[in-house]
């Protein structure tokens, strides 16, 4: 008796997932197709994962399976997280890796990201000037504009794993460029537009020399975003601020 070596069942939110997997899964225990320690089924959440233990688990009682129900508590049922570190732990002398391996705390990946990010000049276009692509301090997090940098890489690195991404693999730059080239368009000459910006910037100024806050600043809000917006147009102009984003 053998197992279809892969099923695609294409399905959406409530479309009844986990009661599929579960019919599956206890009839092929009861068939002899598979032992109950034997199965991996990988979730998204610790609650997903108990939910489908406990369901599967019913459906053998269901059926007066007792001792294989008893057996799925060895299953491998569980995020995708968990089923990596519980086969780091099982396999760590072959592995080569600790016995007893963690998640990495906030703390120690900080550490971690501030030391590769030391040891490669793959970043130091951004780091050099963080103002440039939108890293500010964050009044909200009191975080600054390095430690957000940082957060964004580390959510980067989250995702590449997460798909399978390969060390020095191009693949997913070039799809992602790929990506916004065919939505975005092709991107103009940056110092053409930068020029034509700062030239309406200049028209704009001249006709407005001043700050129109009083004059229809009716109230709080509206006057403090005239002032900054004001302030921001001479901001502009300032060559030293060239480099920044136009988003002030």
């Amino acid at each position: 008796m053998t197992l279809p070596l892969l099923t695609i069942v294409p399905a959406g939110a409530g479309s009844g997932k986990t009661y599929t997997i579960q019919q599956q899964l206890g009839e092929w225990v009861v068939e002899g197709k598979i032992a109950p320690e034997r199965i991996v089924a990988v979730t998204f959440t610790e609650a997903a994962a108990a939910e489908l233990r406990e369901r599967i688990r019913a459906k053998l009682l269901g059926l007066g399976r007792l001792e294989d129900a008893l057996r799925l508590d060895q299953a491998y049922i569980s995020t995708i997280h968990s089923f990596g570190l519980r086969l780091l732990t099982e396999f760590a002398f072959d592995s080569g890796f600790s016995p007893k391996p963690r998640r990495l705390n906030e703390d120690e990946e900080n550490t971690l990201i501030r030391l590769a990010l030391a040891r490669t000049d793959k970043a130091d276009v951004i780091t050099s000037n963080l103002s440039r692509y939108g890293y500010k301090y964050d009044f909200n997090s009191g975080k600054s504009a390095e430690e957000n940098f940082r957060d964004v890489l580390l959510g980067v690195v989250s995702q590449l794993r997460s798909v399978g991404w390969k060390e020095e693999s191009t693949a997913y730059a070039v799809h992602a460029a790929t990506w916004m080239s065919e939505r975005y368009g092709t991107t103009g000459d940056g110092d053409a537009l930068t020029a034509k910006l700062l030239a309406a910037v200049e028209n704009l100024l001249t006709t407005f020399p001043e700050s129109l806050a009083r004059e229809f600043g009716t109230n709080a809000t509206a006057l403090k975003e005239l002032q900054r917006d004001f302030r921001n147009l001479h901001n502009a102009l300032n060559s030293d601020a060239l480099e920044y984003d136009w988003n002030m």
